[in-house]
C-alpha cells in the first residue's frame, strides 16, 4: 500500500480522534468522582487502547520506521 495515502492518512485521523474521545472519558470521570475501576474509566482506557494500538498497527503495515 501506498505510504500517505488516503486511507493511511483517515486510518491515522480516525486513532487520533480515539485517543481524544479516550482522554475525554477519562477526564470526565476523575472530575465527577469516579474512580480507577468506574466503569467510564475502563471505557477511556479501551478508548486509548484501541486508538494507540491500530495507529501502531497501522505504522507497521506501511513499514514506517520508528522515529
Amino acid at each position: 500500500m501506498r505510504q500517505g495515502g488516503v486511507y493511511d492518512r483517515s486510518v491515522r485521523a480516525f486513532s487520533a480522534i480515539y485517543l481524544v474521545i479516550g482522554v475525554v472519558i477519562l477526564v470526565m470521570t476523575l472530575v465527577r468522582g469516579g474512580g480507577p475501576l468506574s466503569v467510564g474509566f475502563l471505557i477511556g482506557l479501551a478508548f486509548i487502547g484501541v486508538g494507540a494500538g491500530r495507529y501502531l498497527i497501522q505504522r507497521r503495515i506501511t513499514g514506517e520506521e520508528p522515529e
